[in-house]
């Protein structure tokens, strides 16, 4: 049935179902609930705010995804008129855009008239930051709007809600959206439920449709969900739908969000831990003005941290506390610190966990090394860096696996011996190198000798890595050795240590030097590079 009738058909209200993220962690169950609850529900028209595929910056990865999909999306979009909103894990090259116009069969900015209502989508697949130059893109875009017929702006990344983006730019969007008058604005990315009514216009992070959730908390819309909005000519309602109930927009605002998302990240700012010191120290930065009471509990690991809990009647300005320690012979697990508290107007409940870092070092010493696959006698001194941990931060599974460091004063030279894992499973070292200009170089090495070099940029591009890098891969009897020789000149230094993980994956089982193994300098190991 074609769009324009479907348009003479249809009268206000128009109920739409909001279809949220699937990656992240994919869930296919999950996905399948959502698309089920859809059909039940019978809705007009589904929107989708983007990332049905993960990829993981692999071309092919994205296509097998797609093809995985298909045959759960087609039950929508055989049966309702689909808006297609790009995501940053659908598009992040040329080659992806391709992929996005094959499988959905439209553009990914585009402006789309549907059952009375214009859908005005916006492309934010790749920039992170909002900034002006954007807004004018929008700007341009969205010109034709004006509010005297009823339209929606769908974009993939809610910049209205996200922390640490430009907010003069944000408040130039939100300006340009009060001159349009959309009835809404949506998006999704963030994984969490919250909207905000402002100057009649309703913003919205849906939540996700179809990535796990192992601990749902609809308080702080941290929970698999679909959204379903009604639309009459000049308002919206929204509510979210999950297998518990139906829940308001009021559940969780757009300021809520932010709070509990930089509590997150700005509460606990723990010195790294280090096994040659006698004590560690646990600043606490306020968030909010409004003064909190903060209660802490810890989980000791192998540090023997005391006190293991605190509390605080009233935390209004930075605070550091003390604990003394008495670590073991093994980092992991590391200290894990229980947080609860109230925040926002409505004095929300919020708790969370994080992880005690801890910081690993190792020493490369000035040496000749020769690239061969192996530790000869003379080349990297003593002792080998060993203790991994797993997914979990707990002491690792993994076959014994031991690491050294060298250099010659131009090259860093790692090297990596590793047990063989039983069976014929998937064997290979992985090595992450900080680099210039927020970069990373992301090294594989597989038993076979067998190499995938990529270079991660700013942008979250994965690319080749061609140039500064040797490998070499020899094997024994019951072990197999892989060493690499990287230019220090494409390395981003600090004082005189690179930022390095390393870290191995051994059939079912997996290790890393430091927990957690992310792409983030300020967590990363640190190799000092001897200079003469």
């Amino acid at each position: 049935m074609s769009a324009l009738l479907l348009a003479l058909l249809v009268s206000f209200p128009v109920r739409i179902a909001i279809l949220g993220d699937r990656t992240g962690s994919p869930d296919d169950a999950e996905f399948g609930i959502a698309v089920d609850a859809i059909l039940e529900m019978s809705p007009d028209l589904v929107l989708s705010v983007g990332d049905f595929v993960e990829g993981n910056g692999d071309v092919e990865t994205a296509a097998r995804d797609w093809e995985h999909i298909l045959p759960t999306l087609c039950k929508l979009t055989d049966r309702f008129p689909f808006v297609f909103t790009p995501g940053n894990n659908d598009i992040w090259n040329a080659e992806t855009e391709a992929l996005w116009e094959r499988y959905t069969g439209t553009r990914p900015s585009r402006i789309e008239e549907l059952l009375g209502i214009k859908f005005v989508v916006w492309d934010s697949s790749i920039p992170d930051m909002l900034t002006s130059e954007l807004v004018a893109e929008i700007d341009e875009f969205t010109s034709d709007m004006n509010g005297e017929e009823p339209w929606i702006f769908i974009t993939h990344k809610p910049f209205w809600f996200m922390s640490y983006q430009d907010s003069a730019a944000v408040r130039e969007l939100m300006d340009l959206m009060e001159e349009r008058m959309p009835l809404a604005v949506i998006g999704g990315h963030i994984h969490l439920f919250a909207a905000w009514r402002e100057n009649g216009i309703l913003y919205v992070s849906a939540g996700p449709s179809g990535s796990a959730v192992p601990d749902p908390d609809p308080e702080t819309g941290d929970f698999t969900q679909l959204g379903w909005m009604t639309v009459w000519p000049d308002s919206v309602a929204y509510s979210v739908v999950d297998a518990r109930g139906v829940y308001p927009e009021t559940i969780n605002t757009g300021e809520e969000m932010d709070l509990a998302y930089r509590y997150r990240r700005e509460l606990l700012d723990p010195r790294p831990l280090e096994q040659e010191l006698e004590s560690a120290i646990l600043r606490l930065t306020p968030v909010e003005e409004v003064p909190r009471a903060i209660s802490l509990e810890i989980e000791p690991g192998s540090w023997g941290l005391q006190p293991l809990r605190l509390d605080l009647e009233e935390l209004s300005e930075a605070e550091d506390l003390v604990f003394t320690q008495d670590p073991a012979g093994s980092p992991y697990p590391s200290p894990v610190i229980s947080v609860r508290l109230q925040y926002g107007a409505r004095d929300r409940e919020l708790s969370f966990r994080k992880h005690w870092q801890v910081l690993r070092r190792a020493n490369a010493f000035l040496s000749q090394v020769r690239m061969d696959g192996a530790a000869s006698e003379g080349e990297y001194r003593l002792p080998v860096n060993t203790y991994f941990a797993d997914f979990d931060g707990q002491p690792s599974s993994i076959p014994r696996t031991w690491f050294q460091a060298a250099t010659d004063g131009e090259r860093l030279f790692l090297v990596m011996e590793m047990t063989d894992c039983p069976g014929d499973s998937e064997d290979y070292a992985g090595f992450i190198l900080a680099a210039p200009d927020n970069s990373y170089l992301w090294l594989r090495i597989f038993h076979d000798g067998s190499t995938e070099a990529r270079t991660l940029s700013s942008r979250w591009e994965l690319l080749p890595w061609e140039a500064g890098l040797e490998t070499a891969v020899s094997a024994g009897d019951s072990s197999w050795c892989a060493e690499i020789s990287v230019d220090t000149s494409i390395l981003q230094l600090f004082d005189g240590h690179a930022g390095v993980h390393v870290y191995r994956s051994a059939g079912g089982s997996f290790g890393t030097w430091v927990y957690p193994v992310e792409f983030d300098s300020a967590t990363m190991g640190r190799v000092w590079l001897q200079v003469r």
